[in-house]
C-alpha cells in the first residue's frame, strides 16, 4: 500500500527515514543540471535523484505521525 497526495511534510519524512535503521537504501536516477553555462560559484544546478529506503513499517508509522501537517503547522518550504 502506497500513500501520496496527502498533507504530510516531505522534509520531515525523508529526515526521518534518514533518522532510523534501514535495513537497504538505494539512489538512483541521478541528474545534475547546470542552469547556464557559467559554472563559478555564483551561478548554480540542480541535482535531482531518487532516495530509496527500506525500513520496518512501525518506523515508517512513526515518520508518518510525526510528518503529518496540521492547521497550525504549515508545510516547509521548498
Amino acid at each position: 500500500m502506497a500513500l501520496s497526495n496527502f498533507p504530510y511534510d516531505d522534509n520531515a519524512i525523508v529526515d526521518g527515514a534518514n533518522a532510523v535503521t534501514a535495513l537497504s537504501q538505494q539512489v538512483s536516477g541521478v541528474t545534475v543540471d547546470f542552469l547556464t553555462n557559467d559554472v563559478s560559484d555564483a551561478s548554480t544546478a540542480t541535482v535531482t535523484a531518487t532516495l530509496t529506503w527500506v525500513i520496518s513499517a512501525s518506523d515508517a508509522v512513526a515518520i508518518l505521525d510525526n510528518a503529518r501537517l496540521t492547521p497550525a503547522t504549515p508545510p516547509a518550504p521548498q
